[in-house]
């Protein structure tokens, strides 16, 4: 994992995903973190009153820019000072619209994750980030990583994987994690997320094709029947304490699956562990 991408808006929100970061990079590989602003003025600002009916000018607009260019400056240092001497820190002010800005970063710079915040209340957003939160989640190309807003820097030695054991192949995404150059290397718990009860706990086929998929890890499985998918997997990571909780790609996996209201709700439920969602 050489390059974190972080998007801020100083907020009490991303504030805490800096010291986060700061933390992580400490015990990972992290070369690089990336800071990335977005600064973006529609056309209709540009021209158009602001609801106080003040038009903005275009060297309103430009005294702005600077302004955020030493904010961003300014917290970049501060990280510097929480990190080990070797890490890069950069900055980024983009024009573009949030999600733009952080897709344009992703194929320019090659990030290996996006770093972000999520606040605990869905309907009492902190961050314009945080509110941008799923929409970044979905259309980014890399895995995102989802720090509550309320959670400090812990060193991940459990990681709580749920899967759906008619897809067990998802797990191979764990495999670009295997080099411990890379990642931490927690011990994992896979959670077989079976509400149909399709696969009872002494079959096992599921588990033979786990050996291979999982080969380097630690591991354990257990298995969640609970109605609600969501709940099970929270009332288990509640009951067993993973510092981390590990979303698996594509249309099968359990964060996928849930609404835009669902994925809020459920990661305002989870406000004590991040949540790293693979691609």
């Amino acid at each position: 994992m050489k390059t974190l991408l972080i998007p801020v808006d100083f907020s009490g929100t991303t504030e805490n995903v800096i010291k986060y970061a700061a933390g992580f990079s400490c015990d990972t590989h992290v070369e690089r973190i990336i800071l990335l602003k977005s600064y973006y003025v529609s056309v209709y600002e540009e021209i158009l009153p602001s609801p106080d009916f003040v038009q903005l000018s275009a060297e309103d607009i430009d005294e702005e820019r600077q302004k955020v260019a030493s904010s961003l400056k300014i917290l970049s240092k501060e990280l510097l000072k929480k990190c080990t001497p070797n890490i890069k820190i950069e900055t980024v002010v983009s024009e573009l619209p949030l999600v733009r800005a952080i897709h344009q970063v992703i194929a320019d710079e090659h990030p290996s994750v996006v770093m972000i915040g999520s606040d605990n209340n869905p309907d009492e957003n902190d961050s314009y980030i945080g509110e941008q939160l799923i929409a970044i989640a979905k259309t980014s190309s890399i895995p995102v990583y989802i720090i509550p807003c309320c959670v400090t820097y812990e060193k991940i030695e459990k990681a709580l994987v749920p899967c759906d054991f008619d897809v067990v192949s998802r797990l191979s995404a764990l495999q670009g994690f295997r080099d411990p150059k890379k990642w931490l290397h927690p011990d994992l718990m896979i959670l077989n997320v079976d509400p149909k009860e399709k696969h009872s706990i002494n079959n096992e086929q599921p588990a033979a094709g786990l050996v291979e998929l999982l080969e380097g890890y630690d591991y354990k499985v257990y298995h969640s029947h609970d109605k609600d998918t969501v709940n099970g997997i929270f009332d288990f990571a509640r009951k067993h304490n993973p510092q981390l909780i590990i979303a698996l790609p594509g249309k099968y996996s359990f964060f996928y699956n849930l609404t835009h209201r669902s994925i809020t709700n459920a990661l305002a439920l989870n406000a004590t562990r991040p949540v790293l969602i693979l691609k």
